[in-house]
């Protein structure tokens, strides 16, 4: 008769079985993502994936930019010799916050089929991710840059670039080793508290079992949305227009009578210069929805009371005319009645007006290079 197993080395056996697969499969979930089905054997979204109020063939899967780039356009193959690479950062106005992804600001862009002088196809891809937060959209430039991009066009806005909104964001928590090689190597002054450092438990299976689900969801999903183009929540503009009259004590709002230039990440903004050379980058101050209601004399919106964002555009303004940036100051050039749900977000018809504003500066930047 053999003699009874004990209990504690089954469990013992569970356990030390339980960590050789963690430790042995963890390169399973890196190559899972990227080899997806986007790209493959579906053709890639036209911006990364990102759902808030309910599912629409997408999932939010900011823990993982490599599933997020695999999953875009922008992967699905080597750049085409004729093409000048146009990548746009910004937050969920340029991602397209409350539109279909196909009237986006840089499908409007892609419409006017604009060549260059050299008679290259000019195509923009979407980069932009909803947050307000420049340093967001540093990480994505540095994983764009091998992408090979002509330009890189950057929305910005007083909120982004404040100082004041540095913890506003999940993707820097969520790449703590990337965020931080960054502004250690650019010397960036935003807090470093909630970044702690990668450890090996992270990249166990265990670990990543939400993102591994989360990205069985977006292969899942991909049939989909190939068949509907519903990548988010598509709202009817007259049943969400931003509210004209304007509550100081809105939760929004920017409650600072003045700013200073130092509050604002310039240094971002020439980190970013640093990675995307020898492609230039256009600075975009997009549009905001001006109020003529109640309140309208000392707020131009929910977000913004008048003296500090004037100072803004003027501090904003005087950085770029010093380095010679290219720049566009696009903040009244919108109508009021083509902002939707808030002073930032823009129907299909504000995006296309926006496109018509930035192309003259792409035409201009891309007849002087291009990779």
């Amino acid at each position: 008769m053999s003699a009874p197993v004990k209990p504690w080395r089954v469990i013992l056996k569970a356990i030390v079985l339980f960590c050789v697969l963690n430790i042995v499969l963890a390169p399973l979930y890196p190559w899972l993502s990227n080899h997806e089905v986007y790209n493959h054997i579906l053709p890639g979204r036209l911006r990364f994936p990102w759902i808030q109020k309910q599912i629409a063939y997408s999932v939010n899967l900011y823990e993982d930019m490599d599933a997020m780039f695999s999953s875009h356009i922008l992967a699905a193959g080597d750049k085409p010799a004729d093409e000048f690479r146009v990548l746009f950062l910004g937050d969920s106005s340029f991602w397209g916050d409350g539109i279909a992804a196909s009237d986006t600001l840089t499908e409007q862009v892609n419409r006017l089929d604009l060549r260059t002088c050299r008679n290259q196809r000019i195509v923009a891809y979407n980069l932009a991710m909803p947050s307000l937060y420049v340093m967001k959209d540093l990480l994505f430039l540095n994983r764009g840059v091998q992408y090979k991009p002509d330009l890189i066009v950057w929305g910005v806005t007083l909120r982004s670039l404040s100082y004041s909104n540095s913890n506003d964001d999940l993707l820097l928590p969520s790449h703590p080793d990337e965020a931080l090689a960054l502004i250690t190597r650019y010397k960036i002054n935003i807090p470093t508290d909630s970044l702690k450092p990668g450890t090996v438990w992270n990249r166990t299976l265990w670990a990543g079992r939400v993102n591994l689900r989360k990205l069985f969801i977006l292969q899942e999903s991909g049939l989909t949305w190939t068949a509907t183009g519903i990548d988010g929540i598509v709202t009817t503009t007259r049943q969400a227009l931003v509210g004209n009259d304007v509550n100081p004590k809105d939760f929004n709002m920017l409650h600072a009578s003045t700013i200073t230039a130092g509050q604002l990440m310039f240094d971002v903004l020439n980190a970013g210069d640093d990675l995307a050379r020898p492609a230039p980058i256009l600075i975009l101050n997009e549009p905001i929805f001006i109020a003529t209601g109640n309140s309208s004399r000392k707020y131009y919106n929910a977000y913004y009371p008048r003296t500090p964002y004037d100072e803004y555009r003027k501090f904003l303004s005087d950085w770029a005319q010093s380095r010679g940036q290219p720049y566009i100051d696009a903040w009244n050039s919108i109508p009021p009645g083509e902002f939707t749900d808030t002073p930032f977000h823009l129907t299909p018809d504000g995006e296309k007006q926006l496109a018509s504003i930035l192309v003259p500066s792409i035409l201009q930047l891309s007849c002087q290079g291009g990779q």
